[in-house]
């Protein structure tokens, strides 16, 4: 597995990640702590025709603004095939760096892929001078035990922008 940043146009390799899944455990807060409690979600993947917020197009869309605006795109590769991708805005609110957007694609789920692009992210991050990455997470069980797997704790206090667009969320921060 490989990991290369790429160039702004790349987004649309977003069209290619599976990002369907089946969830049978989530996290929420409680006093501050992660509490594990049983859900049945059967994620899938974005829609790829229509222009609504749930479709490919719309989250090419929306990541394309925050990679003109200064984003690092990450894509991770195994050989000639598209595995995963990563997007970190490593001057959100210096000095603390973002990462913005992480999926790794099913097929390519449980063999490295998603470390190796957390550890670009947070290379990238370093390189710009954070000192800790914030992310906001979907709660579910796997997404949140990959990230505390990382190093990652809940935020004390979410962000409130981030906090706001996806209240839902985990807010978890890496200090690095």
């Amino acid at each position: 597995m490989e990991i290369r940043q790429l160039p702004d146009a790349s987004i649309e390799l977003l069209r290619q990640i599976d990002r369907a899944e089946l969830v049978d455990y989530a996290y929420r807060l409680n006093d501050g702590k992660l509490e594990h409690y049983a859900v049945e979600w059967d994620i899938p993947t974005f829609h790829q025709e229509g222009t609504g917020p749930h479709t490919v197009q719309a989250q090419i869309n929306h990541w394309r603004e925050m990679l003109a605006a200064g984003g690092v795109l990450l894509g991770a590769f195994e050989g000639d095939e598209f595995a995963g991708i990563a997007i970190v805005d490593p001057e959100f609110e210096a000095p603390m760096a973002w990462l913005a957007y992480m999926h790794v694609s099913r097929p390519f789920r449980r063999q490295g892929a998603g470390r190796l692009l957390w550890d670009a992210a947070e290379r990238v991050a370093r390189s710009h001078g954070a000192t800790s990455l914030y992310v906001s997470a979907i709660p579910s069980g796997p997404a949140i035990d990959f990230y505390t797997r990382q190093g990652c704790v809940p935020a004390k206090e979410p962000h409130p922008r981030l906090y706001e667009e996806e209240p839902e969320d985990m807010h978890l921060i890496k200090h690095l």
